[in-house]
């Protein structure tokens, strides 16, 4: 279908007075100029090494996300129980652990919860396609802004559809049907993914500070390569270097590609990525001293 002129006309005039729908803020310009929530149909990749976080750092996104502009989330995830999820989003919305808090505050959170999360139980090996038609169910029964699959790798590949592709042109096939599934539904899908084994091999050179640790991931080191760059709209890393003794608790994004600039955010540079510290607990995280999910300066820790 040919696109009419004043289609087109009209977008362009709404660049030029700068009416293009922005991508959500978390609201501290040091992260909104480079990460934003893209909404009605990105598709987005969150890619990261097995053990730095990737999935609990997902959560706390969305739950923060959820606190500041009451979004809706669904959540499917073969790694992690509906239990332990739904924990992870009420120890951030609380800011403390549930061992730590009332009966009356963890129910109250529990409600909240349940409002703007549908957490899928998965119970069988997925395809990609069992995946979205779940997504979709939900969806449209309780619209909801972006929807988190956790991970890619976990899902099986349809074994008609790889005879006539082949694993290279399904992952590509896969990749494109995700976007325009996005697109299509206007609903942002959220996509972690984990390393090739050859990526945990990359290590720093003796001359980095963080020499002989583990890279951050690239394009080219995820589960089918490069062609998720390609056909995403967003790619972010998720990178921690748990096994430091100082930095362990430092949770590195990496912003690598943005598609749409005019919706805000751009590219981190390579040896600057947005750098959030882990509160004690692992409930939540603070950039420059001020809790994201709360606001507030957080307390400085005193020893004696």
């Amino acid at each position: 279908m040919i696109i009419d002129k004043n289609t087109i006309k009209d977008e362009i005039l709404a660049i030029k007075n700068g009416n293009v729908v922005q991508g959500l803020r978390i609201g501290i310009p040091s992260i909104d100029e480079f990460y934003r929530l893209k909404l009605n149909g990105s598709l987005d990749i969150y890619a990261g090494h097995a053990g730095v976080g990737k999935t609990s750092f997902c959560l706390y996104l969305m739950t923060l996300f959820a606190q500041k502009y009451d979004l809706k989330f669904i959540i499917w995830s073969s790694e992690n129980t509906p239990g332990s999820i739904a924990q992870k989003i009420i120890e951030y919305k609380m800011g403390k652990p549930i061992d730590t808090s009332s009966e009356d505050d963890i129910e109250q959170v529990i409600d909240w919860t349940d409002h703007h999360f549908k957490i899928l139980k998965v119970e069988e090996v997925c395809t990609y396609k069992d995946v979205l038609t779940q997504i979709l169910g939900i969806h449209n029964a309780l619209p909801s802004a972006a929807a988190f699959i956790d991970p890619y790798n976990s899902l099986a590949k349809p074994k008609e559809e790889m005879k006539a592709y082949g694993s290279h042109e399904l992952d590509y096939m896969i990749a494109s049907e995700m976007r325009l599934f996005a697109e299509k539904h206007k609903i942002t899908l959220m996509v972690s993914m984990h390393g090739v084994t050859e990526s945990s091999r990359k290590v720093h050179p003796i001359t980095h500070p963080m020499a002989g640790f583990p890279m951050p991931l690239s394009y080219s080191q995820v589960e089918g390569g490069v062609k998720w760059a390609n056909r995403c709209s967003n790619f972010f890393v998720c990178h921690r270097y748990f096994q430091s003794k100082d930095s362990w608790n430092v949770m590195e994004l990496h912003v690598l590609k943005v598609k749409e600039y005019v919706t805000g955010g751009r590219p981190t540079s390579l040896d600057d990525p947005i750098r959030l510290k882990m509160l004690p607990n692992n409930v939540g995280y603070e950039f420059g001293g001020v809790n994201l999910m709360h606001e507030q300066k957080t307390p400085k820790t005193v020893l004696f």
